[in-house]
């Protein structure tokens, strides 16, 4: 206690001899002497470069000292020995808090940042039963389970709860990206104020949902690979995800081949030079207008078989077809066109 006391007392001594000292600097120089002294340091603290500021921070353009006092309430940097001010309106950055704990530390304040894959933004208030030192444990389950109960008062905030619960196992099952799970929040939500979501599933519309995200987030999922994930058939998922892009107004681009082809090859275990020549090959397809109504998942499957034996990579069309989920004859097919008009196998 006595050494925080003398530091506070040299703290306030410095500040007014700081104070007193500017003040005799202002009154030699003059007041407008004062004002162009302070606007021409200002103006050369602007244009100079990082490095010059650097210097004029750490030492006084007057006395040349090199000790400085700061004042938190006027928010300026003070000479020590001749008052000037050397840097003002600067931003306080410091954390102060109000929340103490018991043995006098300061709580942090912020929670975590807005989630929009929760119903309420993830702002609500919890109760963690499990921490801290509680008298009436009875009491605090009662009021967490009435503040949960709160949460979901009115049927949208439950629609959204149920919803993106189930969406969390969707996006897992799929392996996807925090960017595919968000976007397919934005289109649930953007249907459910639209009231396209009134009397439809609301498990076959989130799928739908999730396969518009991917296609938007370029990072596509055959409708097979989504049918095992959810266990919603194709034509289901194509129906729902059509409805919803027409009333939403959201315009999806044909995937494209190449989109599968860094995907593919990893489940394959095929080597960089094989999907590079892959992605070359059907650029070369494209610009012949090969790729047209064609299957984009079943061209990258042909196109990988086609390079596979180009390198010296070989995958049987069964190994090809079990891993990708496109049947051997479609395989055989597009790569037959491909070959016939590239000759690159």
């Amino acid at each position: 206690m006595i050494k925080g006391r003398e530091m506070s007392v040299n703290e306030s001594i410095i500040k007014n001899k700081a104070s007193s000292c500017r003040t005799n600097f202002k009154n030699e120089l003059g007041e407008k002497e004062y004002s162009n002294l302070i606007r021409k340091q200002s103006r050369r603290r602007r244009s100079s470069s990082f490095e010059d500021s650097e210097v004029q921070a750490v030492t006084c353009p007057v006395c040349g000292s090199t000790e400085f006092f700061m004042d938190t309430v006027r928010s300026e940097k003070s000479c020590k020995k001749c008052g000037l001010v050397v840097e003002e309106n600067i931003i306080d950055s410091t954390f102060r808090g109000t929340a103490r704990d018991k043995d006098g530390n300061f709580h942090g304040q912020n929670g975590a940042p807005k989630n929009m894959a929760i119903h309420d933004g993830g702002l609500s208030t919890t109760f963690d039963v499990n921490k801290g030192h509680l008298n009436d444990k009875t009491r605090w389950y009662r009021l967490r389970r009435l503040n949960n109960q709160a949460r979901v008062s009115d049927s949208q905030s439950r629609n959204l709860a149920r919803a993106f619960t189930e969406l969390g196992v969707i996006v897992s099952n799929l392996s996807l990206s925090k960017d595919v799970r968000y976007e397919s929040v934005n289109i649930y939500r953007n249907a459910l104020d639209e009231d396209l979501i009134r009397g439809r599933s609301i498990s076959k519309l989130l799928v739908a949902t999730v396969y518009i995200a991917c296609r938007l987030c370029k990072v596509p999922r055959t409708l097979d690979e989504v049918e095992k994930a959810t266990g919603i058939n194709q034509k289901t998922i194509s129906k729902n995800y059509r409805f919803l892009a027409r009333k939403l107004g959201i315009k999806l681009t044909p995937i494209s081949p190449n989109d599968y082809i860094p995907r593919f090859a990893s489940r394959l275990g095929l080597s960089s030079q094989v999907e590079v020549r892959s992605i070359e090959i059907i650029n070369d397809a494209k610009d012949l207008g090969l790729t047209s109504g064609k299957d984009p998942a079943s061209v990258a499957a042909a196109t990988l078989y086609g390079t596979s034996m180009l390198f010296g990579e070989r995958k049987t069309q069964t190994e090809i077809a079990k891993t990708l989920g496109v049947t051997e004859v479609t395989i055989r097919n597009r790569f037959k066109e491909l070959n016939k008009e590239l000759n690159f196998a």
